[in-house]
C-alpha cells in the first residue's frame, strides 16, 4: 500500500479521485510541513494559532479565490486537509467556502476587491456569520438587522437571542466577515435576509466600532475559537452589500429588485455558498472516512488475535471485524463514487435552483452520517490503538461531529429534501407488491427502485395535511425516502462501472445486499422478499448471500485501498508499520527530542 503500480489500479484511483492527481499532492507536500505539526505539548490556544499560522502559510501557497471559484480544487482542499490537518478544517470552511467563495460570486468586482485582497493573501481570515441563539440554524428567521441610514448602512443585535452564535472569531487576527442580516429599507419595510462584509477586527486584530466578541470556552472533539458576537450600530459601507444584481438601493433608501422573480431568488442567492460548502463538507467527511478504513484495515491484516495457545488468526479473519469493516468499505466507496457524480452536477448548476439545493441535501444526509459511523466502527476496532491522535483516527471523530451539527444535524436537511422529492415522485405509482431473490442482481435494482417509489407514495397522505401534526409525522418517511433515493442512484452508478472495475463490481454486491438487509423488515411487511429471502442474507457458516459477497470484497480489499493513494509515511501512522513497537518507540522518541 502507499504505491501505485498497474494500470487497472491506476484507473481505479482516477475513478474513485475526483479531479486530477497534481493538486493534491501538492496540497500534501503543503500541509505536512514539519514546522506545523501539532504536538502533544501544545494547548489548545497554541494549536488555534498553530491553526492560523498553517492557514496563512496555506494561503500564501495556493491564494484564496481562484480556489474558493474552482469547485475541483476547493474540495481537494477540505479532502486533504481534514486528513492531513484536522485542525485547519474550520478556518478552511469559513475561509475558502463562504467567505471568498461569497465575495467572489455575489457581488461585483469593484466592491469586492479591497475584502478579496486580503482573503487572497493572508492579510485577513474570512469567515461568515449567520447561526444565532435564536434561530440556530433556521437562518431564515435570522433576527440580526442591516438598517439604511442614508449612506449606507447600520448593523444591530436588537435583543440577546440574536447574538451571532457561534462564528470562528476568538483568535485575535484580521478579519474579513460576512454577515447575514435582515435589510431594513428607509421605509421601514423587513426586505429579508442579506449578506454584508465587514472589518470585525482590525490589522491589530481588535474588534471594529460597534462589535462585541466574547470567545467561548474549551471544546473538546475539535479545536475551534468559537465566539459570541453582536452589533451596536456598526456601520457599513452601502458597496459592502451583497446583492448579486437581484436589487438595487438609491439615495433615499428605496430598494428596487431586479424583476418579480428576484426577491424569491434573494435568500438563495445569499445561501448560495452554503450548498457548496455542504458538499465540501461530506466530501472531507467521506475522505477521512476513506483514511481511517485504509488505516485499521491495514493493521488487521498484520495484527495477529490469540485466541487459543494454537490458533492466533489475523484481526481481518475474524467475523466481527471483517463484516463490518468490509461493509463500511463497500458504503465508502459506494458513497465516494456517489458523492463524485454530485461534485460534477454542481459544477455546471445553478446554485439557487431547488434541483441544486435538494441534490446537495440528499447528498449530506447519505454521506456524512454514514462517514461518522464509519469513523467510529475504525476506532473501535482498532480498540485501544485507536485511541491515539498518532494514530489519526480519533481525531476524526471530531471532525465529523463538527460537520455533522456545523448548520444542523443531518436529519434537518434531509427531511426537507425528502419532502421536496416525495412531491416530485407522488405521482408516480410504486410497483405491484412481488417476491424478489436477493441473489438476483437485476432483482437487488428492482427491490432499491420500489422502496424510493413505495415510501413516496406512502407520504402522500401526510405532505397533503398542512397541519403541524401531520408536518413533523412525515419525518420519517422524508428522511427514509433520501436514503432510498441515494441508494437506488448509486447503485446505477456502481452497476455503471462494475463491467470496467472487478473491484468496483464487489463493491456494489455488498452495497445492494447491505441496504437490504439493513431494510429486510421493510421488504417483507411489503410483499418483496418473503421470510426464506431474508434469512438468505444471512446464513451462518458464511452461506449467506451478504457473507459470501463481502469474502469476495476482501480479496479486492488490497486494490481498493492503494487507490485511495494515501501515503504511509505522510499519513505516520504507527499501526500501518510491520514493527509495531518500533514505530511506537521511533515515534515517541522523535517527541521528546523536539
Amino acid at each position: 500500500m502507499g504505491t501505485h503500480g498497474s494500470k487497472e489500479r491506476t484507473s481505479l484511483a482516477e475513478v474513485l479521485r475526483h479531479g486530477d492527481a497534481a493538486f493534491p499532492q501538492q496540497l500534501q507536500k503543503i500541509l505536512t510541513k514539519p514546522e506545523f505539526r501539532v504536538t502533544e505539548d501544545m494547548s489548545q490556544v497554541q494549536r488555534r494559532q498553530n491553526a492560523y499560522d498553517q492557514l496563512e502559510d496555506l494561503v500564501n501557497e495556493i491564494g484564496a479565490r481562484d480556489v474558493a471559484t474552482d469547485l475541483p480544487k476547493l474540495f481537494a482542499v477540505f479532502d486533504q486537509t481534514a486528513v492531513l490537518t484536522p485542525d485547519l478544517i474550520p478556518l478552511i470552511s469559513g475561509h475558502y467556502n463562504l467567505a471568498s467563495g461569497s465575495l467572489a460570486t455575489l457581488t461585483d468586482l469593484d466592491s469586492a476587491k479591497p475584502y478579496l485582497k486580503d482573503l487572497d493573501d493572508g492579510t485577513s481570515v474570512g469567515v461568515m456569520l449567520l447561526t444565532e441563539y435564536g434561530c440556530g440554524s433556521n437562518i431564515g428567521f435570522m433576527e440580526t438587522t442591516a438598517t439604511w441610514d442614508g449612506e449606507g448602512f447600520v448593523i444591530n443585535t436588537p435583543h440577546p437571542l440574536a447574538q451571532k452564535f457561534m462564528p470562528s472569531l476568538g483568535i485575535p487576527v484580521a478579519r474579513v466577515c460576512v454577515i447575514g442580516a435582515r435589510l431594513i429599507d428607509a421605509q421601514g419595510v423587513d426586505q429579508g435576509v442579506h449578506l454584508f462584509a465587514a472589518r470585525l477586527r482590525d490589522s491589530n486584530g481588535d474588534p471594529a466600532p460597534g462589535v462585541t466578541i466574547t470567545q467561548l470556552g474549551r471544546q473538546q472533539l475539535v479545536i475551534m475559537d468559537n465566539a459570541i458576537i453582536s452589533f451596536d450600530n456598526l456601520r457599513v459601507e452601502r458597496s459592502a452589500w451583497l446583492s448579486n444584481n437581484l436589487a438595487t438601493i438609491d439615495r433615499n433608501g428605496v430598494l428596487t429588485w431586479a424583476d418579480e422573480d428576484s426577491r424569491k431568488r434573494a435568500f438563495p442567492s445569499a445561501i448560495s455558498q452554503l450548498t457548496v460548502g455542504r458538499l465540501a463538507l461530506s466530501s472531507c467527511l467521506n475522505a477521512t472516512a476513506r483514511a481511517s478504513l485504509y488505516i485499521a484495515l491495514s493493521y488487521a491484516t498484520k495484527r495477529r488475535v490469540p485466541l487459543t495457545p494454537d490458533a492466533k488468526p489475523l484481526m481481518i479473519d475474524i467475523p466481527h471485524v471483517k463484516d463490518t469493516l468490509l461493509t463500511e468499505l463497500a458504503g465508502t466507496v459506494a458513497r465516494t463514487i456517489y458523492g463524485n457524480a454530485v461534485k460534477t452536477f454542481l459544477a455546471d448548476a445553478q446554485l439557487t435552483y431547488r434541483g441544486t439545493v435538494v441534490a446537495v441535501m440528499a447528498a449530506k444526509y447519505f454521506i456524512q452520517d454514514h462517514a461518522l459511523a464509519t469513523v467510529t466502527d475504525c476506532r473501535l476496532k482498532m480498540a485501544a490503538q485507536g485511541m491515539f491522535s498518532d494514530n489519526r483516527v480519533a481525531d476524526y471523530i471530531g471532525i465529523c461531529h463538527a460537520a455533522i451539527t456545523g448548520e444542523g444535524d443531518t436529519k434537518v436537511l434531509g427531511s426537507v429534501g425528502g419532502r421536496v422529492l416525495a412531491k416530485e415522485l407522488g405521482g408516480t405509482p410504486p410497483p405491484e407488491p412481488t417476491l424478489h431473490d436477493p441473489a438476483d442482481p437485476t432483482d437487488r435494482k428492482r427491490l432499491l427502485h420500489a422502496r424510493t417509489l413505495t415510501i413516496a407514495h406512502e407520504a402522500q397522505a401526510l405532505l397533503s395535511d398542512p397541519a403541524l401534526e401531520a408536518r413533523l409525522d412525515v419525518i420519517p418517511d422524508a428522511l427514509a425516502l433520501i436514503d432510498a433515493y441515494c441508494a437506488e442512484q448509486t447503485l446505477q452508478l456502481l452497476d455503471d462501472l462494475a463491467e470496467r472495475h472487478p473491484e468496483i463490481a464487489a463493491v456494489r454486491d455488498v452495497f445492494a445486499l447491505d441496504q437490504i438487509d439493513q431494510h429486510g423488515s421493510w421488504y417483507l411487511t411489503h410483499g418483496l422478499l418473503d421470510i426464506a429471502a431474508v434469512k438468505s442474507l444471512k446464513q451462518h457458516g458464511r452461506r449467506g448471500v451478504l457473507p459470501r459477497a463481502i469474502d469476495n470484497l476482501v480479496v479486492q480489499m488490497p486494490a481498493l485501498l492503494e487507490a485511495f493513494d494515501f501515503d504511509d509515511e505522510i499519513l505516520g501512522a504507527p499501526v500501518l508499520s510491520d514493527d509495531l513497537p518500533g514505530a511506537w518507540d521511533s515515534r515517541l522518541r522523535h517527541q521528546h527530542h523536539h
